[in-house]
């Protein structure tokens, strides 16, 4: 009995620790601030199982330096279409204040170099004279 009388507490607890837990001042306060990012690229038919087993949730990767540069979110998806070849699509949103800048920042950073020397190797571009990802244009969202 006594349990569900400091139910009501422990839930009232929870529930100020949960929204102390998102009062980041860092974060942009309006969604509309956010920049919104997909991206596509083939990936090579004989990488598919070493890329997925270096983006699994066991292997670190370089996902702090993602969190570093402001970029959330940051989710891959593949697909085999009707061509026979395989496509990732990755979507990240930018959270920072100055992506060129971060973007720039991040690109020199040694240990992004090197994940990208492996990762990129594994890759196609989609079209002529483009050797990585395509940046998608994005038409829609619904927050």
């Amino acid at each position: 009995m006594r349990i569900a009388r400091l139910f009501p507490l422990l839930l009232s607890l929870a529930l100020v620790g949960c929204l102390s837990d998102h009062t980041n001042t860092d974060l942009p306060t309006n969604h509309k601030d956010v920049k919104r990012v997909g991206m596509v690229v083939k990936l090579k038919p004989d990488q598919i199982g070493e890329y997925n087993r270096i983006h699994s949730d066991e292997e670190p990767g370089v996902r702090h330096l993602l969190e570093k540069y402001g970029m959330r979110n940051f989710s891959i998806f593949l697909v085999q279409l009707a061509d026979s070849n395989w496509y990732e699509f990755a979507y990240y949103e930018y959270w920072g204040d100055d992506f060129e800048a971060d973007m720039e920042a991040l690109a020199e950073e040694p240990e992004n170099l090197a994940w990208l020397s492996v990762t990129d190797s594994m890759q196609e571009g989609i079209l002529p004279g483009i050797a990585g990802w395509k940046e998608m244009d994005r038409i829609f969202y619904n927050y």
